[in-house]
């Protein structure tokens, strides 16, 4: 496998959106607050909205990791216009044939600069209390758990942990240069 491409998805693309999304949905259920039956159903319209920023409610950035033209990794920032400082990180998923290989953290780092970019302050996720290497991933990314467990869907008995990551916003004002005169 070897080398990979982070790629941002267009409408054009919801096709191969539509595959590896319910791939990693047949994959890891757990890990969603979605499930695959819900997602089969969508209609085209649904898949190509879910790749188009929604004006007055969201900025999306959907990602895919590609190896060799076959995707191999699935990751979206959203900035929901209620709140434009936090970025937050969906649909986070790898093929398990290709984790262990830096996938996840360059999707993350795209999303991380994405966001930087977009003038957010924070990053927001949540992640299955029971599914530790990707709890792991997250805090050696530098998100931390933050608030309470929650259902990870309604009648589900799995808990979600929400974690968060503060971006760089320096203050330059403490770090300014005398100049010679």
């Amino acid at each position: 496998m070897g080398r990979f491409e982070i790629k941002e998805l267009t409408v054009s693309d919801w096709e191969s959106y539509k595959k590896v999304r319910l791939a990693s949905l047949k994959d890891s259920p757990d890990s969603f607050s979605s499930t695959y039956e819900r997602e089969q159903a969508f209609s085209e319209a649904d898949w190509k909205a879910r790749l188009r920023p929604q004006p007055g409610v969201n900025i999306s950035f959907p990602l895919v990791a590609e190896s060799h033209g076959n995707i191999v990794g699935l990751a979206s920032g959203v900035i929901w216009e209620e709140d434009s400082t936090v970025a937050h990180v969906y649909q986070m998923w790898v093929l398990p044939e290709s984790r262990g290989k830096g996938i996840a953290t360059a999707l993350l780092k795209s999303i991380t600069a994405w966001a930087e970019v977009s003038g957010c302050e924070s990053m927001k996720l949540v992640v299955t209390a029971t599914n530790e290497p990707a709890a792991s991933l997250y805090r050696s990314f530098g998100f931390n758990p933050s608030g309470r467990l929650e259902p990870l869907r309604e009648g589900s008995v799995l808990e979600t942990q929400p974690m968060v990551k503060k971006l760089g916003n320096f203050d330059f004002g403490h770090n300014s240069i005398e100049l010679e005169q």
